[in-house]
């Protein structure tokens, strides 16, 4: 596993809430990164050029770079953090992306970006981490300290196993619990399959092998803790409900990029990604 050199963070300067600077300082401290934190300036798409007789839009780059650079002092007391800090006119989205993959960042930091609800994941954050090709950490909770508790939904796959990995790798002292809920398949009672086998039959050798995979898993990955949970035939919500129930600060979870946006919309990785009350980190690979 590489080590993390480069984290873009997005930050921005009339936020109340310095919850994403203070988690990237965290990180980029604990892993000896250099952290690039950028503020965009999003300009009205709709808005016309001179010629058309439109009003000419006009931004003090160097005093908002300034002004950032103050708030960044704050927090980055005695200069413990490498940071390099700039401004942005444009698209977010696009903006944010190219300049995180310009300089070849191995992590991107983000808030939630939203102020219609608590933990909720707002559009731009949504559209980010959706297109991203890096791993995208969302930040949604206050900061206080480092990641001690991580949660890692598991379907023992190699993106899942990679994201795990990764957790390991940026967040050594960190607690890492490994779960897994296994898709169960409903049926009507007395329904029996081809084979002989009942739909109940097929459903305990479905949890049975996932309690031996879990368990191979956890040796391999030299984890303590990792649990197969019931879930009534709800993979989404027993994951949701075991997330909520353990107080953890930090859910991991991983994507295969190639597969596109597509691949990630209505997964579970998304539904954690959307729902979930802890910050969520989305592994790429």
């Amino acid at each position: 596993m590489k080590k993390l050199k480069r984290i873009v963070a997005a930050v921005d300067i009339y936020s109340k809430s310095n919850n994403v600077l203070k988690r990237a300082l965290m990180i980029a401290r604990d892993n000896k990164a250099h952290l690039y934190i950028v503020h965009i300036v999003e300009t009205p798409w709709l808005s016309l050029p001179d010629y058309f007789g439109g009003e000419e839009i006009s931004i003090d780059t160097k005093a908002l770079q300034k002004k950032l650079l103050k708030k960044v002092k704050v927090f980055n007391r005695n200069n413990e953090v490498q940071c390099t800090v700039f401004v942005k006119v444009g698209s977010v989205v696009d903006t944010l992306l190219y300049e995180a993959n310009l300089l070849k960042s191995d992590m991107l930091i983000i808030g939630a970006n939203t102020k219609k609800q608590n933990n909720a994941l707002g559009t731009s954050a949504e559209k980010l981490v959706y297109q991203s090709n890096l791993t995208v950490l969302v930040v949604k909770n206050t900061v206080k300290k480092s990641y001690k508790k991580i949660i890692a939904p598991t379907d023992f796959q190699v993106q899942s196993i990679r994201s795990i990995n990764f957790a390991k790798n940026v967040f050594p002292k960190a607690s890492i619990s490994m779960v897994h809920s296994p898709e169960m398949i409903y049926y009507m009672e007395d329904t029996y399959m081809l084979t002989g086998y009942s739909m109940s039959q097929l459903n305990d050798n479905t949890k049975e092998n996932a309690k031996k995979s879990m368990k191979t898993l956890l040796k391999e990955l030299s984890l303590q803790k990792g649990k197969v949970i019931d879930n009534d035939f709800d993979t989404k919500k027993a994951l949701l409900d075991y997330i909520k129930s353990g107080a953890y600060d930090l859910t991991v979870v991983g994507y295969k990029n190639f597969e596109g946006f597509a691949s990630l919309l209505g997964s579970v990785s998304s539904t954690i990604l959307r729902k979930a009350k802890t910050d969520v980190l989305i592994y790429v690979t």
